[in-house]
């Protein structure tokens, strides 16, 4: 009944975010007229509203006229941005101020067929340590030739570390044997391609990856199985602690990964896009493979990855999407992967539910179906179900390790074809919330 209790608190909290403080950068849709016109960003419908000559009344139309224009079709403006923010609740940060910036321009306003462009932003900060802040962009450069694409950002949070391998962190998960601690996490991720096709492109892309992790608390449950309390504590006599002790060399040596890493990739990226948006697509495909080199000297272990992901959308009926995705990162070349590069749950809006790096190994292949269901005004509701096989080489997968994941969503949009979301995602293992600007995928 609490966590019940909780989950409705913060579907209260999402819709008071939505209708809390805004602002747009487009100043100019704070002051319609009698006959200013909304257009429906995704079926074209147009309505006309009448503004009050009541001075009482004023400032609930101000608002209400702007969350109505927010995400108005403007051809008279290039850059076009605004902010949403307010408090919500999530079982696993407690209670939290978040919010998010969103932005839609053009490289050629001049060019009414070249894609927006669009930035997300977001922040949080909550009463159980949680500061996080993070932008990322898509950029469609004159006539569409090339692309950029980037996305940085800085979390601190409270972290837990069950091990590596999905067979170790349910093991661990269950009898509650986990590393507490603190972390920050600062992330750096971008490409510059240009067109060799129509939907085609190529180019570079780099990968940037700092974590420092401190203030660790060994959590070793008194009630333990004997073969588990034998086995962790030979470990930590050994290792020093549990964090050491998970992360020891599989050779056996006594060595173990440092917990605080730095790891750098550069490489290239193939692309076919064919949506017809990127943060919000209704139809058309798109592919991206990824292959990054991770070299030793600039990195402690040296190592490759093949990252690749295919995504598919379709309209069913009116108003409605389906969406799916297919994903597979791939890490190879060395005995030992960087845990903070290591495949995980939680990434990339895949297995929501699962806390990020709740099952790490060195190989992922995940994939998730959605509905996606507009409804009344610019409120919708999603609906997912996935699968997640998180495994160390293609000598170990096995279906008994396949991570079940399902859950539904409220939308509104608040920029043209830009959403924010709260996700509920229930796992083998618990449920989590996620807010967020933006599609999962």
């Amino acid at each position: 009944m609490k966590n019940f209790c909780k989950h409705h608190f913060l579907f209260i909290c999402f819709f008071i975010a939505i209708c809390s403080v805004s602002f747009s950068a487009s100043a100019s849709s704070l002051t319609e007229t009698r006959d200013s016109i909304v257009v429906d960003s995704i079926t074209g419908d147009t309505r006309k509203y009448k503004i009050t000559d009541n001075k009482a009344l004023k400032p609930l139309y101000w608002v209400y006229n702007y969350l109505a224009n927010s995400n108005k079709l403007r051809s008279d403006v290039t850059y076009d941005g605004g902010f949403v923010f307010g408090p919500a609740y999530n079982i696993n940060t407690g209670f939290a101020i978040g919010g998010g910036y969103s932005a839609l321009y053009t490289f050629d306003r001049n060019d009414p067929t070249l894609k927006k462009s669009v930035v997300n932003g977001f922040f949080q900060a909550s009463v159980k340590g949680i500061v996080a802040i993070g932008v990322e962009g898509h950029n469609y450069l004159k006539g569409d030739k090339q692309r950029f694409n980037y996305e940085f950002s800085f979390t601190h949070y409270p972290s837990a570390f069950w091990g590596i391998g999905t067979e170790t962190s349910l093991d661990n998960y269950e009898n509650n044997v986990m590393v507490e601690s603190k972390q920050l996490l600062l992330k750096l991720e971008g490409d510059y391609t240009w067109r060799l096709a129509k939907n085609l492109y190529f180019g570079p892309k780099l990968d940037f990856l700092y974590s420092y992790m401190y203030k660790t608390n060994d959590i070793i449950p008194a009630n333990l199985p004997d073969y588990k309390r034998t086995e962790i504590e030979q470990g930590v006599k050994e290792y020093g602690d549990l964090m050491n002790y998970l992360l020891r060399f599989p050779d056996g040596s006594g060595r173990y990964q440092d917990k605080t890493q730095v790891a750098l990739g550069l490489g290239v990226t193939f692309t076919y896009d064919s949506r017809d948006f990127v943060t919000n697509a209704y139809k058309g495909h798109y592919f991206n493979l990824q292959q990054l080199g991770f070299m030793p000297g600039v990195n402690d272990y040296g190592f490759f990855t093949t990252d690749v992901k295919y995504q598919f959308y379709t309209p069913l009926w009116k108003k409605c999407t389906l969406a799916f995705q297919a994903h597979g990162r791939f890490n190879y070349g060395n005995d030992v992967i960087p845990w903070i590069r290591l495949a995980s749950t939680g990434n990339q809006g895949m297995g929501r539910g699962y806390f990020y790096g709740q099952y790490r190994d060195n190989n992922v292949m995940e994939t998730q179906l959605e509905l996606r269901q507009r409804l009344i005004w610019r409120f919708g509701v999603v609906a997912w179900v996935g699968a997640i096989n998180v495994f160390h080489d293609f000598n170990s997968i096995y279906m008994k390790q396949t991570l079940p994941t399902y859950g539904f969503g409220l939308r509104w949009e608040f920029k043209p074809r830009v959403n924010v979301r709260v996700d509920w995602g229930f796992t083998k293992t618990g449920n989590s919330i996620i807010f967020n600007i933006g599609e999962a995928f």
